[in-house]
């Protein structure tokens, strides 16, 4: 039986609750004591040496950038030999449309590095679009955000990988070119036995619209595999507003017999809108259902940056989320091991690293110190980068230099 869930928001404490509106979920009591659920940690510190990545966009330990490209959203994997492969979008600095290039040119390409924090060194391109015009094409014009994870086929039991990723074709139906690409957005998989492929790219799109939840596109896809053997994708799509136009980011989830599908849309939204969360990143531990979110006015955490909420299964199959009294895993800044900090104009796209026992090592996030647009093309500070931030616990954070916190520009 699929799991009719009521997805619920549970807050930990009285401080979180004035941060909701009630009227948003229903709100559960505190967080069940007695037991040390999972949690991920908080961002550490950075090699100083590494800053000046910041300013010349080469790769270094922690930061994955190109001068020649606009990079996003990173989701890395550790494969049987030891070697981390990232997976990530980027798009060339030099196109007409700077930031908003991603939607027409976006391609996904695979780095490597013998560290989880690198340095990464390109590889090859692995996903890309079509080209236009190609009306049959769902994915026509681009491929981007891209989610790796290795997962069994129910039907084979071989261990598999699965690259899920959004792509988007213009179809010419609304007077808006930008809006012909964002409506049409879905999300599609690619499935290989090696991470160096081949990848075998399904034709159809993995979740169909229209759906009674989600209007207008899917985005942003990251799954995971249930206890129950049934496979969980948390997305993005819109509501409406009373002109028929996308309104507010909703965030979604739907579940699946399969890796590759079809997943079945929810009717119950998986964060309350109230919150303006976006691009949970989901895994399984400890029995828990743990999830990483762009926390956009710190509505969660009480602090705006990457954020953490986990749920579980109960009797009555209803997923009971909690938000955790530490609920920030990192904030809008990188702090560096000599004592200064860089403010970051942009953080998202969270995605986890976990070791062989499923815990977190590893957060990374797409970044950028100032806010990238059109100028990005000219201005290489502008230019947004993949961040590796390792996950500590509070007993584990190194004191920085005794100089104390500075604030950098």
């Amino acid at each position: 039986m699929m799991l009719g869930c009521l997805i619920t928001a549970a807050l930990a404490d009285e401080q979180s609750s004035n941060l909701i509106s009630a009227s948003a979920a229903t709100l559960i009591d505190t967080e069940e004591t007695g037991s040390t659920p999972p949690a991920p940690g908080v961002s550490g510190l950075l090699p100083a040496e590494s800053r000046q990545s910041l300013k010349d966009k080469k790769a270094r330990t922690h930061i994955f950038a190109d001068p020649q490209y606009f990079q996003w959203g990173g989701s890395v994997i550790r494969d049987q030999d030891g070697t981390y492969h990232m997976f990530y979008s980027r798009w060339p600095r030099n196109n007409p449309r700077g930031m908003g290039g991603w939607l027409y040119e976006s391609e996904i390409a695979r780095a490597t590095a013998t560290k989880p924090e690198g340095p990464y060194q390109h590889q090859e391109v692995v996903l890309k679009g079509f080209g236009k015009p190609q009306p049959e094409r769902w994915d026509a014009s681009n491929a981007h955000n891209p989610h790796v994870v290795r997962m069994k086929d129910p039907v084979s039991g071989k261990e598999r990988y699965y690259l899920y990723f959004i792509a988007t074709r213009d179809d010419d139906t609304m007077e808006d070119d930008w809006m012909d690409n964002i409506i049409n957005q879905r999300v599609g998989v690619a499935v290989a036995d090696s991470l160096q492929g081949p990848w075998t790219r399904h034709k159809e799109p993995v979740v169909q619209m229209p759906n009674p939840v989600l209007h207008h596109y899917l985005v942003n896809p990251g799954v995971c595999q249930l206890a129950d053997g049934r496979f969980l994708m948390v997305l993005k799509g819109r509501g409406t507003g009373r002109d028929g136009k996308p309104r507010g980011y909703l965030q979604g989830w739907a579940l699946a017999d399969r890796p590759e599908g079809p997943f079945i849309p929810q009717e119950n939204l998986l964060i309350p809108s109230s919150m303006l969360a976006e691009d949970p990143y989901v895994w399984v531990q400890d029995g828990w259902i743990c999830a990483v979110v762009k926390d956009w006015q710190g509505k969660i955490s009480g602090t705006p940056g990457i954020s953490f909420v986990r749920g579980k299964m109960q009797a009555d199959n209803t997923v009971k989320w909690s938000i955790p009294k530490q609920a920030l895993v990192a904030e809008k800044k990188i702090s560096w091991d000599d004592g200064i900090s860089t403010k970051l104009h942009r953080i998202e796209r969270p995605s986890i690293l976990v070791n062989e026992k499923g815990q977190p090592t590893h957060l990374f996030v797409a970044a950028s110190v100032k806010r990238p647009g059109k100028d990005s093309g000219t201005d290489l500070a502008a230019l947004p980068f993949n961040l590796c931030l390792p996950l500590v616990h509070s007993t584990d954070i190194p004191k920085p230099a005794d100089r104390g916190l500075k604030a950098r520009r």
